[in-house]
Formats: C-alpha cells, structure tokens, sequence
C-alpha cells in the first residue's frame, strides 16, 4: 500500500515538472560548423576554446578566409589587488582577483557578429595571514575556476552566433 502510495506520489510529480516546461539542459547546440582562432597575447584561452570547440565537433581551420567564423582572443590577463588591509598587522586581508580577455567574432568577409568586447570576472577572497601556502592554494583555485568561468562565457557566446552554413 505504501509503496503504491509512493509511486505514486513519485509519477504525479514527475508529470508536474514535465507539465510546467522543466526539462534537463542536454547538449549544447551551435549553428557554425568551422571557426579560425586569433590570439594575441591570450594564448591559453585561444588552446583551452579551441579544444572545446573540437570536442563539439566544430572544424577548427587553419586559415581565416576559409572558416565560417573567426574567433579573435586577446588581452588575456590575470590582475590582483589589495580591497582591505588588517588594522592590527597592516598585511593584507582581503584581495581581489581580476581576468579578463578580450573578444571578437566576424565572418570571412568582414560581418562583426560579436563586437570587440571585454569579458571580466571577478572574485574576491579573505585569508589568514598566518596560513600563507593555504592563501597560495586558494588563490590558483580561483583563478583556475575564474579561467574556465569565463571559457564558459565564451562557448555561450558562440552558441547564440546564427550564420548560414554555406559550406
């Protein structure tokens, strides 16, 4: 009886979620087919996209004049700065940490479908000043999530590109 009861429950409200329009995310979709990557001065970004776009099945060419897009990376740069300092000691207490890379995708013949624009992400954090290695670890954590963070934003950019397929 219990268990009828609990199956259900579980039918009725896995029809609710389907009737109010929930469904899981699936795999991403992209309407280009090949891409051209710049970079300059952002070449870890330009590797870690290029084998994104790979693993998606998107053709990654050689030279500009025959892809469907071309992906401009540049100005990749990762930034710290100092937000609050320790009344007690004058070391710093809180820091902040800044990555940015420039984008830009246009077609072949000079169509800009995504202008020139910076990405940033940003991420502050507090620390003990007597627990410096762990201050070290947690900063390269965070730079290594902010990094793929803002790779994410990336792929998500590209994903909302519509080109005609010509090729």
């Amino acid at each position: 009886m219990i268990k009828g009861l609990l199956i259900l429950f579980l039918v009725t409200g896995l029809g609710f979620l389907n009737a109010c329009g929930f469904h899981l995310r699936g795999a991403e979709k992209f309407h280009i087919t090949s891409a051209h990557i710049q970079a300059e001065a952002a070449d870890r970004s330009a590797q870690e996209l290029e084998q994104l776009l790979v693993e998606r099945e998107i053709k990654i060419i050689p030279t500009a004049n025959e892809a469907q897009v071309i992906i401009s990376l540049s100005r990749e740069k990762f930034d710290n700065r100092v937000l609050t300092v320790s009344a007690v000691s004058g070391k710093m207490a809180e820091v902040e940490l800044t990555f940015q890379v420039e984008l830009e995708v246009h077609q072949p013949n000079g169509t800009i479908l995504i202008e020139r624009q910076p990405l940033n992400i940003l991420r502050d954090y507090s620390f003990d000043e007597t627990a410096v290695l762990a201050r070290e670890a947690e900063e390269e954590v965070l730079r290594e999530e902010m990094f793929h963070d803002l790779i994410a934003q990336i792929m998500r950019r590209l994903q909302a590109i519509q080109v005609e397929i010509t090729r």
